[in-house]
């Protein structure tokens, strides 16, 4: 049976000739390197090989086109070609975010379960249980981390305190001296950001049976001596979590641009969680480590509208407590330029918000 006229075969012009030879190319390229690509990886260019030869060798294209009303005319076939191409792109975009998304969980399991084997090798898990687990996550903080460390205090609120360091890759020595002051370290091998780090740091101590868990900056923004504003809550049972507020307490000054953005933030985050928030960006707080299980903590650098909006939307009490965010000691901050910080706050609040 003679095939129809229309579909195959077509005309070799020199467009057709150069499309099957680079369907050629593609499926020579997936076998050729099928052993070093995942299987599936392998059927794609295989896929992507057919579809080409297809497209190149018959009028298949033309009759499906035709089917949906592209005609030749008027160009509305390279509009057709278009939406088709478009159709595509965003199967293969959709496939390469969702797999970015599983390397980098894949990524975050790995390097909590290696900080994990460190910390227990070196018997730290007996040093917080029934304590306060003071969490610092430190990135390059050689030149600060050791004056905050000396003043965290011994005793908060009638409990013992231990302090846990999590290195989040630091090249200039910040294990170092976070160890010479007598803290724990956990380390990660590579630099992930604060979320990142306080995840692993949580993982930790809640684990190693720490009853209140407070986290605070490496820089000497959150003042040690400040601690049992927000442990006393929490110890007392009025709340599980205690958010610091430069608002309701005091700060130095900012650049202006910024603080007009967490104003802005505050009150995107007070209205989608229907609670009165005065301080979505400050990282001083004290929680129960028993609650820290419910949360979904995701974010790998902007956490701390994350947390907050995480802990009120699952019903965990929760107060604010007038703090002092002072000027870093020394160095510069780790945080972005200020459209991309407020982009990347943007996105942490809409993200956490659509869960």
């Amino acid at each position: 049976m003679t095939p129809p006229a229309d579909v195959f075969p077509p005309e070799l012009t020199a467009l057709r000739a150069a499309g099957l030879v680079i369907a050629a190319l593609v499926a020579a390229f997936a076998i050729w390197r099928r052993r070093s690509l995942r299987n599936v990886d392998v059927l794609i260019l295989l896929l992507v090989a057919l579809g080409l030869a297809i497209v190149s060798g018959t009028e298949l294209l033309d009759a499906i086109l035709s089917a949906f009303s592209f005609k030749r005319e008027n160009g509305t076939r390279i509009v057709g070609v278009a939406v088709i191409a478009i159709l595509i792109l965003f199967v293969l975009v959709v496939r390469a975010l969702s797999q970015g998304s599983r390397i980098t969980r894949e990524l975050s399991a790995v390097l909590e379960g290696f900080a994990w084997e460190q910390f227990s090798d070196a018997g730290h898990p007996e040093r917080f249980r029934d304590k306060i687990g003071v969490l610092i996550p430190a990135y390059n903080e050689a030149d600060s981390i050791g004056y905050v460390l000396d003043r965290i205090p011994a005793e908060v609120c009638g409990l013992e305190t231990a302090t846990l360091v999590v290195d989040d890759g630091s090249r200039d020595g910040t294990a170092d001296i976070a160890t010479q002051r007598g803290a724990a370290v956990a380390r990660h091998l590579i630099n992930r950001g604060g979320g990142a780090a306080l995840r692993t740091g949580y993982r930790l101590l809640a684990d190693s049976g720490a009853t209140i868990v407070v986290t605070l900056d490496a820089d000497g923004q959150h003042l040690p001596s400040e601690m049992d504003r927000l442990v006393q809550p929490v110890v007392s049972g009025e709340v599980a979590v205690a958010h610091g507020s430069r608002v309701l307490g005091k700060a130095d000054p900012n650049h202006y641009t910024r603080e007009l953005g967490i104003v802005v933030f505050n009150r995107i985050v007070s209205l989608i969680t229907r609670t009165k928030v005065s301080d979505c960006s400050n990282g001083y707080r004290a929680v129960r480590s028993d609650v820290l299980p419910q949360l979904v903590l995701r974010q790998e650098q902007f956490h701390t509208s994350e947390f907050l909006i995480e802990a009120l939307r699952r019903g965990i009490p929760a107060k604010e407590v007038p703090v002092t965010v002072a000027r870093r000691m020394h160095g510069h901050s780790k945080k972005p330029a200020v459209v991309r910080y407020g982009i990347g706050f943007a996105n942490a609040i809409v993200r956490t918000w659509l869960r």
